[in-house]
């Protein structure tokens, strides 16, 4: 509760703080039965810390992770791209001339921080063997990588074709879209796996005799 307290005030933080000020009320209360609590508590933290360290820490690093493939990408496919460090620039199928930034956040930080805490929270409620569970982790962790380089190539398509009012309007929607059914595809994967698991742990031992 006192951590709550004594943390600079900063809006980006404020849910954080009030949640943690509770959970400081629930220990006293509650004392081991904050355990889980806890846990939920550190997961949601790094959620939203996550994006917020690499616009702070890795900002042009992060963002060339989606430039390079994305300009490399459209330009192999013949359409004429430009970039200037995290700019982009391009003209329209109607001439029109269009730049963009595309930064770290546009490189999908957020996603890989709310993929990353829900990956977790499946981990404590269905528990899978390390080995497999490296594996899910690393293809989603490139999975979520890679739907934010698909929303970016279908940002500049959009542009391209549609121009720039589309552009935006296409930035604001697609992320409410290609992520919740990239993670759709995920989690029916990771069932799997854990329903695999549960009936080959309940198979009876056929002896041999």
């Amino acid at each position: 509760m006192a951590g709550a307290l004594l943390m600079p005030s900063s809006r980006d933080y404020l849910v954080f703080q009030v949640l943690l000020a509770s959970l400081g009320v629930f220990v006293v209360f509650f004392g081991r039965g904050a355990k889980i609590p806890s846990i939920l508590l550190a997961i949601y933290s790094f959620a939203i810390s996550f994006p917020l360290a690499v616009q702070r820490f890795a900002e042009h690093a992060y963002s060339l992770t989606a430039i390079a493939p994305v300009v490399g990408l459209l330009t192999t496919l013949g359409y004429s791209l430009q970039n200037q460090g995290q700019w982009v620039h391009f003209t329209s199928f109607t001439g029109e001339p269009i730049s963009v930034a595309i930064t770290a956040a546009c490189a999908g930080p957020a996603t890989m921080g709310v993929f990353l805490a829900i990956f977790a929270l499946m981990t404590l409620d269905m528990p899978l063997p390390l080995k497999k569970a490296t594996g899910l982790f690393l293809f989603g962790v490139v999975g979520t990588w890679f739907q934010s380089f698909i929303r970016l190539v279908i940002l500049m398509l959009v542009g391209y074709y549609l121009g720039e009012q589309a552009l935006w309007t296409a930035h604001f929607w697609s992320i409410y879209i290609l992520f919740p059914l990239w993670y759709l595809l995920f989690a029916y994967i990771y069932f799997r796996q854990f329903g695999r698991l549960r009936r080959a742990v309940k198979l009876p031992i056929i002896s041999d005799r």
